[in-house]
């Protein structure tokens, strides 16, 4: 698209796209930038939009991991693995402790800033490996005293890795599903939130302060960027999808009150849907029957509608 991408130029190019295609448009889903969130307001052509709903899980999670006691663990964590990544000597002895105590011979992970999965799995196969890792920084003759210090993660940090893991599993998952582009996601959207909130993200008996925190967080973001507290819920699109959907359609993860509102909504939407439907279908026959010629024009003048 020519120009800059402002709001106002992107809804103005769309609608004139919609226009000279004549399209019927019901919901389109867009990312989560500011401007792509203005324009599909804008544009009048665009009665629904959905914002990316991996991209918003995974800004939800990141405010967690940003929190400084758990950032502060996933850095501590990041080190090690970066020193095993370099070290070709580390690398040897480490897996030389595998074989010596049968554990499952495979290498550290590293992360990616813009992807917090990987985050979760550098975590996961640390954990892992923790035993023959330790041994290996605890060998003078492998690691180096003055790196043995900055290296070290102290029992408080594998305390708070081991309660993160099987949180952040789960959430994994989820943004897992919600990015998949080979099945219909949005009718998993609710029941999985709603299940991350109510049971992932409890708080638990045993939970360290920074774990509380982390649930806390994140639930607390679920909840405002998908707005899950809030009573137009139930007449939501995904809510909608989810009556469709077999899996989900008893909507046993909602109050009692709110299916039945919910299931009110979807028939409201079908029917003025069938009312636009034939109103617009009128007009056509109208408009053909005062051309006369519209049906007689050759192929090639004819627009594709795609």
């Amino acid at each position: 698209m020519p120009g800059r991408h402002t709001a106002v130029n992107i809804a103005q190019k769309l609608t004139e796209t919609i226009n000279e295609w004549e399209l019927r448009i019901f919901c389109t889903v867009h990312d989560n930038a500011n401007n792509m969130n203005l324009a599909m307001e804008i544009c009048e052509a665009l009665p629904h939009h959905i914002g990316c709903s991996g991209h918003t899980l995974q800004l939800a999670v990141k405010a967690g991991l940003d929190l400084p006691v758990v950032s502060k663990a996933i850095d501590a964590a990041r080190r090690v693995v970066s020193h095993f990544r370099h070290s070709s000597v580390a690398t040897r002895a480490l897996k030389a402790l595998q074989e010596q105590l049968s554990i499952r011979g495979r290498k550290l992970q590293s992360d990616c800033a813009t992807r917090w999965n990987s985050t979760f799995d550098m975590l996961d196969r640390l954990y892992e490996q923790r035993i023959p890792v330790q041994a290996v920084l605890a060998d003078e003759a492998v690691t180096n005293v003055q790196y043995r210090k900055t290296l070290a993660i102290k029992s408080s940090c594998w305390d708070l890795i081991e309660q993160l893991l099987p949180i952040l599993s789960p959430l994994a998952k989820a943004t897992t599903i919600m990015c998949g582009e080979l099945h219909v996601s949005l009718s998993f959207l609710y029941p999985v939130l709603i299940n991350l909130t109510e049971n992932t993200l409890r708080p638990s008996a045993g939970d360290l302060t920074a774990t509380q925190a982390f649930k806390e967080t994140v639930r607390k973001q679920l909840v405002m960027r998908f707005k899950l507290d809030s009573e137009t819920v139930a007449k939501s699109l995904p809510i909608s999808a989810c009556i469709l959907d077999p899996r989900f359609k008893r909507l046993l993860f909602l109050p009692e009150r709110a299916r039945e509102d919910a299931k009110a909504h979807l028939v409201e939407i079908l029917h003025d849907s069938e009312t636009t439907h034939s109103k617009t279908s009128g007009e056509q026959e109208v408009a053909a029957g005062c051309s006369g010629t519209t049906n007689a024009l050759p192929s090639e003048h004819k627009k594709t509608r795609l």
